[in-house]
């Protein structure tokens, strides 16, 4: 029986939820630019609870 819990794959889910939640956060932000309707909060909360802080802080951070 195979791992599924390896670092390998640990890494690949943290770097697919930051990236996930980094693309959230600039939609989120487009579409707050363009006055259309903003993603949930829960569903960005949901992102960062999930593992994508990190990538919700830089979007922050760099934009």
């Amino acid at each position: 029986m195979e791992k599924i819990f390896t670092i390998k794959n640990i890494i690949i889910y943290l770097l697919s939820i930051n990236i996930i939640a980094f693309l959230a956060m600039g939609w989120d932000k487009w579409k707050a630019k363009k006055g259309h309707w903003r993603t949930q909060e829960k569903t960005l909360l949901t992102l960062v609870i999930l593992g994508g802080g990190i990538g919700r802080n830089s979007w922050n951070v760099y934009f």
